[in-house]
């Protein structure tokens, strides 16, 4: 195992196995203009609006509305967006705080059953981050939904992903707080 020994309780296994992952929608620039801004709808998220801080701009002016939402993929609040493609490409991340409609670079990730914040700090470990790097193939650099989802994932019980993800979050709160 790439993670040396892991605890009894913990299990071994793929992000596909464990997590429901799929990419989102394209939308041309002349559709985007004539249908999708400034109107009502649920919010469209590109990988421009998916910042390297993890923050997600969701009032970017772009929203897709009730009758064309069946066109398009939507990720679930709580759910992490990942970008799989160009220099961005495993470095924009970011847990959703509302449903949304989203690109076709970016990938939705949750788990089955688990804690989705526990994925989020996952997705940015050296060890993800690393197997990332190694399953980018192309010229713009990318990793494709099958290779994603064949990345190997540890997974500690829901109890312990609760636990150590409230931990992370209050550490990295600290850190916030010691950049003011």
């Amino acid at each position: 195992s790439p993670y040396g020994k892991i605890p009894e309780n913990w299990l071994l296994s793929t992000l596909d196995s464990v997590s429901n992952l799929y990419t989102g929608n394209s939308i041309n620039a002349t559709e985007k203009k004539k249908y999708f801004s400034g109107v009502d709808g649920v919010n469209y998220i590109a990988t421009k609006d998916v910042n390297f801080d993890s923050t997600i701009n969701y009032d970017n002016g772009i929203r897709i509305p009730d009758r064309y939402l069946s066109k398009f993929k939507i990720s679930y609040s709580n759910s992490v967006l990942l970008c799989l493609e160009g220099g961005s490409a495993g470095r924009k991340i970011g847990l959703l705080e509302q449903d949304v409609c989203f690109g076709n670079k970016l990938c939705s990730l949750s788990f089955y059953y688990g804690e989705n914040k526990w994925l989020y700090y996952f997705l940015q470990s050296p060890q993800f981050l690393s197997d990332f790097q190694e399953s980018k193939s192309g010229i713009i650099g990318g990793v494709s939904i099958k290779n994603l989802g064949n990345i190997t994932i540890s997974l500690p019980p829901q109890k312990e992903q609760k636990c150590t993800s409230s931990k992370v979050e209050k550490l990295f709160e600290k850190v916030n707080q010691l950049w003011k």
